[in-house]
């Protein structure tokens, strides 16, 4: 269980993440490998899953001694729970008060589903609801099929503009963002660490006036002729290729996981917008002193292909936020395409038993990113001459800071960063998952 309060503002992982789902299907491919190694050859045994064979085959270090009072479960006979709860709540000036729930369970029924439930609702209108049904097995061990519904709504969505510009740290406009999302997804086990996916998405987004604060204007009113300024459906269809031979899910230490992805936006299926999106995704963990400190390195970027006014601005290539750039609000820079990479040094720092096996690590980190738009699009977008438009240049933003992460048994990761920037001192995340 954790509990936290802040006067700061927190993000509560309500962001859309255009890989989500592939992230979801890794995550669940990371865990059933390592339960296949567990039954197969003992965490340390003989067999397939060794760590003789995981060392010669340079799949992982050599295996840490276990701590005086290392709780069983963690390589002992007890094996660790496969569910995990946490609560949250908080204070920021932009939601009020706020609280939420997430829950996670990697074997649910005899079909060893996974569940993922995350609720979370703020005094001022934020509202989030997501829930994600995996199959590790549907049918056959080589598909794995997963179904999603989300919703999440934001009375006081922050508008900062198109481009790589200066206008920060405040905003130009202020606009309600509704989101209701459904994806089915099918996963295909090409080897034990490649995966083809496909899948399909229902995507309803509607913007509207929303809540004034102060004297920042509505995105409607300011913006009234910008490309997707009601909102509109963006149906999508993706393809994806996984990459993954990491050995961990809670706390990795040693590998790659690098996803490409392809995602269409046709007109042909009841479409407000027609685009094409590209994404890459990579990153790599190099254990040091015994897997006890870790360095990590992700670099990922971004490119939608699409005429003027195709791409509605809240689907664009944004960074600033829990997963990129740590030290600037979520969707502060928003382009036709981005790029961004991120260091973090993790370090171990205790591991104990309470209801769960509990593992808590330190984190320092850097990020550094951009994103592109050339000027005269930006002016189309927003229906405005070049002149009225705010100022862009060609320099990288930067962000730094540290945080911990909370691995509640091989179920849940809840990450908590305080990211810092040249427009924002302390920005703090409150999250599930790890970073990359």
């Amino acid at each position: 269980m954790a509990l936290m309060c802040a006067s700061v503002p927190i993000a509560a992982d309500a962001e859309e993440d255009p890989i989500a789902t592939e992230r979801s299907l890794t995550d669940v491919i990371q865990a059933t490998r390592v339960e296949h190694r567990k039954v197969e050859g003992g965490e340390g045994g003989a067999g397939e899953g060794s760590a003789t064979e995981k060392l010669e085959s340079g799949s992982a270090p050599p295996p840490e001694p276990e701590a005086a009072g290392q709780p069983q479960g963690r390589g002992g006979g007890t094996p660790a729970r496969s569910w995990a709860i946490l609560p949250q709540v908080g204070y920021t000036p932009e939601k009020g008060a706020n609280g939420g729930v997430k829950f996670k369970d990697r074997d649910v029924t005899s079909l060893h589903l996974t569940l993922d439930l995350a609720a979370s609702a703020a005094i001022k209108g934020q509202y989030h609801l997501d829930t994600v049904l995996i199959s590790p097995s549907f049918f056959t061990d080589r598909l794995l099929l997963l179904a999603e519904g989300e919703y999440y709504s934001d009375p006081t969505k922050e508008f900062f503009g198109l481009g790589n510009n200066d206008v920060g740290p405040d905003e130009l406009s202020t606009n309600r963002y509704e989101r209701t999302t459904g994806t089915l997804a099918l996963g295909l086990r090409l080897s034990r660490r490649f995966a083809l996916v496909a899948s399909g998405a229902f995507n309803d987004i509607e913007i509207s006036h929303g809540h004034l604060e102060g004297s920042t204007p509505s995105t409607t009113s300011r913006f009234p002729d910008m490309a997707g300024i009601d909102g509109g459906r963006t149906n999508r269809l993706s393809l994806s290729l996984l990459f993954n031979d990491r050995q961990d899910v809670a706390r990795p230490t040693r590998g790659w996981s690098v996803i490409a992805k392809a995602t269409w936006v046709p007109p042909g299926l009841g479409n407000d917008f027609d685009y094409t999106r590209y994404t890459l995704d990579a990153s790599y963990l190099y254990p040091l002193i015994w897997r006890r400190q870790v360095l990590g390195l992700h670099v990922g970027g971004q490119y939608i292909d699409t005429k003027r006014r195709g791409t509605p601005f809240y689907e664009l290539s944004s960074l600033g936020g829990d997963r990129d750039l740590r030290g600037f609000f979520e969707d502060r820079f928003l382009g036709s395409s981005n790029v961004v990479t991120n260091a973090e040094y993790r370090l171990k720092l205790i591991d104990f038993h309470l209801i769960w096996d509990v593992q808590i690590d330190g984190v320092v980190f850097g990020d550094a990113g951009r994103v592109f738009y050339a000027d005269d699009d930006i002016a189309s977008e927003l229906g405005q001459p070049v002149a009225t438009i705010p100022a862009t240049n060609d320099d990288f933003r930067y962000s730094y800071g540290a945080g911990t992460r909370i691995a509640l048994g091989e179920a849940l990761v809840a990450r908590i960063d305080v990211g810092f920037s040249d427009e924002e001192k302390g920005l703090v995340y409150l999250v599930f998952g790890h970073t990359f």
